[in-house]
């Protein structure tokens, strides 16, 4: 392997990981916040990615197209949260977890009859289909910003949660809802606006998917194992530790398939097994 290769492979890794930590951070703030393990997230990302799809097609407007996804996903998961999470909040773990699953397989059978069984992709617009070549490494537009975007992502939340008003009640509860609604603070309204904003983030990286790879049925399934095992790794609640992992995850994964390509299937679940077997509550978690 040279040094070319391996650089390239580490830049494919760098975007991968980019996409993880979108879908990641939906979830972590859903989980976080409402407390709530969300079987039905990598459904609402394939959401995403045919809403992208439908728009660009008649469009042909990316930007737009990118917009009105993520705020349609994310309507669709406040409309859940309304509807069905709402009511499970109070009860068992099993029970929050049939609900999301359930959601999950209506949402994939409602997929197949809106845009069928086959596959759905979209052209990557012109103006980002280039790249610029660096030192013999050919970088793609639409790859870096993708890794751009993830970065100011992470960047917007911390600084949404530390110095906003509705960031801080969000934190408050995270931290605590009980003295929190004692404190006047409308949990409710902050469990559907996290739920929304969680559901647009997996739009978004939804949609942002469907120009780089193909999207068809039990896409869902790979995505929503992808994202539980980075939130574990991390530790659950971690978003900066999501964001780490993430990137690590998508890199190191990357350089392995180079390496060890008869590990491509399983090297996710052997790296989750070595972190949590040093350290079971995740890199980045609290005991």
């Amino acid at each position: 392997m040279d040094l070319t290769s391996f650089l390239v492979q580490a830049l494919i890794g760098l975007y991968k990981g980019s996409l993880y930590w979108i879908l990641a951070l939906g979830l972590v703030l859903i989980f976080g916040v409402v407390r709530v393990i969300n079987f039905a997230h990598a459904a609402f990302y394939v959401t995403g990615s045919y809403l992208m799809y439908t728009f660009y097609t008649y469009t042909s407007n990316f930007i737009v197209s990118l917009i009105i996804a993520m705020i349609i996903t994310g309507a669709l998961g406040a409309i859940v949260e309304i509807t069905i999470i709402r009511r499970v909040y109070k009860l068992e773990t099993i029970y929050q977890l049939l609900a999301t699953f359930g959601v999950a397989l209506i949402a994939n059978e409602a997929q197949k009859l809106i845009w069928g069984k086959g596959v759905v992709y979209i052209s990557i617009p012109e103006t980002l289909s280039r790249g610029v070549n660096l030192g013999g490494i050919t970088i793609n537009y639409y790859m870096a910003l993708i890794v751009v975007t993830g970065l100011l992502l992470f960047i917007a939340t911390i600084v949404f949660m530390n110095y906003t008003i509705t960031g801080l009640r969000t934190r408050a509860v995270w931290r605590d809802p009980v003295m929190s609604e004692a404190l006047g603070i409308n949990t409710r309204l902050i469990y559907t606006l996290v739920f929304f904003t969680g559901t647009a983030l997996a739009g978004l990286g939804g949609a942002l998917t469907v120009p780089l790879i193909s999207v068809g049925p039990g896409l869902a399934d790979y995505l929503i194992v992808t994202a539980f095992i980075i939130v574990v790794i991390a530790g659950l609640g971690s978003i900066t530790g999501a964001y780490i992992v993430a990137i690590l995850v998508g890199v190191f994964s990357s350089i392995l398939v180079l390496i060890v390509p008869e590990l491509d299937i399983v090297i996710l679940y052997i790296i989750a097994a070595l972190i949590l077997l040093f350290r079971p509550h995740g890199l980045f978690g609290e005991r």
